[in-house]
């Protein structure tokens, strides 16, 4: 299965901190706490957001916003816990998109 979905970057509201932590899992907002600029900072949340929704367009798991997606040394994203669950996040243009495609088991 495959999952897609886009955010606008500038939705996302920094001073909405219930927001931030009902989409961030605790090990991402670790992540998050790495980046200094705004501007970043904000497009790390829009990315998940987007990522998280792509996980539920595929899966229609309503518990979408617990999977944890994370960076490897490289940069390269991945869902936590999810070896079957490959993720793609870019960021262009005042926009975060994310796909993701579920391998069968």
């Amino acid at each position: 299965m495959i999952g897609i979905d886009v955010v606008s970057v500038e939705r996302i509201d920094m001073t909405n901190k219930r927001f931030i932590e009902m989409v961030l899992t605790e090990d991402e907002r670790r992540e998050l706490a790495l980046y200094s600029a705004d501007s970043r900072r904000k497009e790390y949340i829009a990315g998940r957001f987007a990522a998280k929704e792509a996980i539920f367009k595929a899966t229609q798991d309503r518990d979408y916003l617990k999977y944890a997606i994370l960076h490897e040394t490289s940069g390269r994203p991945y869902v936590k816990d999810h070896p079957e669950i490959s993720v793609s996040i870019s960021h262009d243009g005042g926009i975060a998109a994310a796909i993701v495609q579920i391998q069968a088991k």
